[in-house]
């Protein structure tokens, strides 16, 4: 479920236009944790600009993957949609 969310979540981001940081690799990684049991977490920089989501072990003692989106106003978004 885990994986399919991350896929989910790289499309949304790619029709967007959004800055992401290492939002393929999760997908790839994930899929291959697809029957295992995982734990994830969410950091957001201090200044709020970027949301970043941890992937973990079922035990939370290893980090499997993580990826970031840059938080970015509504109008600069579809600026960028017009461009792409």
């Amino acid at each position: 479920m885990v994986a399919g969310i991350a896929a989910t979540r790289l499309r949304w981001s790619l029709k967007r236009g959004l800055t992401t940081i290492g939002l393929d690799e999760p997908v790839e990684i994930l899929a291959r944790h697809r029957d295992e049991r995982l734990r994830t977490g969410i950091i957001d920089a201090a200044d709020r600009s970027w949301h970043f989501t941890l992937y973990l072990n079922a035990t939370g003692t290893e980090l499997l993957a993580c990826s970031g989106v840059k938080r970015e106003p509504p109008s600069k978004v579809g600026a960028q949609k017009l461009q792409l």
